[in-house]
């Protein structure tokens, strides 16, 4: 069993993950930094996921498996892996991203030489299933750059206003910080609002290197279509018959900052920039039309996949999983 040394834990929520697991566990134990507990949260799969993970615990004694009774949703499930570790450090993995064997060895020092650094991060680029770049510039050195102000309030206003999703969710984060928040949401595409509380509490550094490498799938979870769908994804025992996501994020910034803004000043500016996020007025046509349709939010990735697999001469069944399998939390933009 790992030290009550261990500094980092990194957290794998998984169901029916027997895809790219193996996969994605080889990736982890192979980084050149080995002070660190894995734990694995199985949300009762029904596929060979159990046995993958046994395995696995049996060769390695930083893997730590637990099994939970029934489904529980990819919220709690992903909160799970958190609220069972007690490293200072935590970092959240997905079954079937992957990153640079240097990955964790150059963000434990980002946070050990900055105290005022919550969270760290290094630059991203997609690939597809059979782990080749996507060819699309979207996908390739996905930065966040901006997220490095100073001010609390501008690093709020950064995740808020952003465009470009929340990848560094997966990043680095110190378990001190994250212990101040509810952790993510139960609704889809929470993780934005964790990042901006994340950004009241600390600063943000970015490792200017391309170390983390996310998967964009045709059945990926950021392709859920229906409100329905993407509210059984996320938390099988939260269900409402309207869905208005967006409400509930905007509930989420503003207990954000009530709960983590330093001061009146930070408190005042990071409204203005809710503000500026409510009034996105091109926006709302298409979410007032999704809301009575029983449309979710995100799901962008289908077409995008297809296309871009079309354009480099793929068949398209070659990228496409089966469902269930990918348990990232969200598509590109939710917001």
């Amino acid at each position: 069993m790992p030290s009550t040394q261990t500094k980092v834990a990194i957290g794998v929520p998984v169901y029916n993950g027997q895809t790219f697991l193996a996969s994605t566990l080889e990736c982890l134990l192979e980084q050149t930094y080995g002070n660190f507990e894995l734990i694995i949260s199985d949300n009762a799969s029904t596929d060979r996921t159990e046995d993958i993970c046994r395995e696995y615990a049996q060769r390695d004694g930083r893997i730590r498996y637990v099994r939970q009774p029934e489904n529980l949703g990819a919220i709690p499930n992903f909160n799970r892996v958190f609220e069972i570790s007690n490293a200072p450090y935590f970092k959240w993995a997905a079954v079937d991203d992957r990153c640079d064997p240097t990955y964790l060895a150059k963000a434990v020092q980002v946070l050990d030489e900055n105290p005022d650094v919550v969270w760290c991060h290094s630059r991203s680029s997609h690939i597809d299933a059979s782990g080749e770049w996507l060819d699309d510039p979207e996908s390739l050195n996905v930065s966040y750059l901006e997220r490095e102000a100073d001010a609390p309030s501008a690093r709020f206003k950064a995740v808020l206003l952003g465009t470009k999703g929340s990848l560094d969710s997966y990043g680095l984060i110190r378990s001190e910080a994250l212990r101040k928040t509810p952790l993510f949401l139960p609704y889809y595409g929470p993780e934005k609002v964790l990042m901006a509380e994340l950004g009241l509490l600390g600063r943000y550094q970015e490792i200017p290197e391309v170390l983390f490498f996310p998967r964009v799938l045709a059945e990926g979870s950021g392709n859920k279509q229906t409100a329905a769908e993407q509210q059984t994804f996320i938390d099988t025992k939260h269900m409402r018959r309207l869905q208005l996501t967006r409400l509930r994020f905007l509930q989420g910034y503003l207990r954000a900052i009530r709960r983590s803004a330093p001061n009146w000043t930070e408190a005042a500016k990071s409204h203005l920039a809710v503000l500026r996020w409510l009034f996105q007025v091109s926006k709302w046509h298409a979410v007032l039309l999704k809301a009575v349709r029983g449309q979710g939010v995100g799901g962008g990735n289908v077409e995008r996949v297809k296309r871009l697999e079309t354009k480099r001469g793929r068949a398209e069944d070659h990228l496409k999983q089966p469902a269930g399998s990918t348990w990232g939390l969200g598509a590109k933009d939710h917001t």
